[in-house]
C-alpha cells in the first residue's frame, strides 16, 4: 500500500518586526551632532513614543562665530511607520531661541520664541540601539536694535546622531 506525503501548505512564521512602536509607551534618548548653517552643532533629544506620535523635548548648542545659539524645543512628531527598522518621520515644533555673544562686551542675551519644522529618518541595529538622520527649517523674528524693525530669521539644520530606546 502507498501512503502519499501531506501537500497541504504550511502557514508561514511571520518575523517579528525589530522596532514596534504600537506596544505601549517608549522613551528614546537621542545624542546627535550637526550643521546650522556653516555653525557646528549639537545636542539632546528625549522623546516619548505613543505609536505613530511622538513628543520631543530638544536642547542644543550651535557654535557661532560671534554669538552662541541655544535653541530648546518641544516637537511634535508623526511617525511615517511604526514597525520595522526604518521609521521615517515628519516633526514641528517650537521653543526659545537663546543667542548669547561670545566676544563682544555689553551685549546681551537675546531671547526669542521660534518655529522649527522638518523630517528624517531613524534606522534600528537592534531593539534598543539605532541611528538618526534630521534635516530641519527653523524661523524665528528678532526686533532689529538700529531700525526697530522685525527682521525674520531662517536657520537650516542637518543632524546625525545615534539613539537609544527604553521601555
Amino acid at each position: 500500500m502507498l501512503v502519499a506525503q501531506d501537500e497541504t501548505p504550511q502557514p508561514e512564521e511571520k518575523e517579528k518586526p525589530l522596532i514596534d512602536f504600537t506596544k505601549g509607551v517608549v522613551f528614546e534618548l537621542s545624542p546627535h551632532t550637526g550643521l546650522m548653517g556653516g555653525s557646528g552643532t549639537f545636542g539632546l533629544r528625549f522623546a516619548m513614543n505613543y505609536g505613530a506620535f511622538n513628543f520631543e523635548v530638544a536642547g542644543e548648542q550651535v557654535i557661532g562665530r560671534t554669538a552662541n545659539l541655544y535653541p530648546i524645543s518641544v516637537n511634535a512628531i508623526l511617525n511615517l511607520s511604526t514597525k520595522g527598522s526604518l521609521i521615517p518621520y515628519g516633526t514641528i515644533g517650537g521653543g526659545l531661541m537663546l543667542t548669547v555673544p561670545t566676544n563682544t562686551v555689553g551685549d546681551e542675551t537675546v531671547s526669542t520664541l521660534g518655529v522649527g519644522f522638518g523630517g528624517g529618518a531613524r534606522y534600528y541595529l537592534t531593539e534598543v540601539f539605532g541611528f538618526r538622520a534630521e534635516g530641519k527649517q527653523y524661523i524665528t523674528s528678532v526686533r532689529s536694535e538700529t531700525d526697530q524693525n522685525e527682521e525674520l530669521l531662517f536657520f537650516q539644520e542637518i543632524s546625525l546622531g545615534v539613539t537609544f530606546l527604553f521601555r
